[in-house]
């Protein structure tokens, strides 16, 4: 069926595109283009978290923020 062709007849061009990606020595989380952006960003957003996590357990904790209890 000639009318399809082009969608089931087309070159396989994997092992060059394998090749490709793999001569390249930079660890595989930073290959794709853009990853050191988004991992920077990633990791901004993630170090915010985890401190106010942890400044919100301290709250806690520790009682900061709320009244003292008044003696009756």
């Amino acid at each position: 069926m000639a009318l399809l062709d082009f969608i089931y007849n087309r070159p396989n061009r994997v092992l060059a595109l394998q090749k490709q990606y793999q001569a390249d020595a930079r660890p595989i989380y930073l290959r794709p283009a853009g990853a050191k952006q988004t991992l920077a960003v990633y990791g901004v957003l993630f170090s915010m978290g985890m401190m106010s996590t942890m400044y919100g357990i301290g709250c806690l904790v520790t009682g900061y923020g709320k009244p003292a209890p008044k003696d009756a």
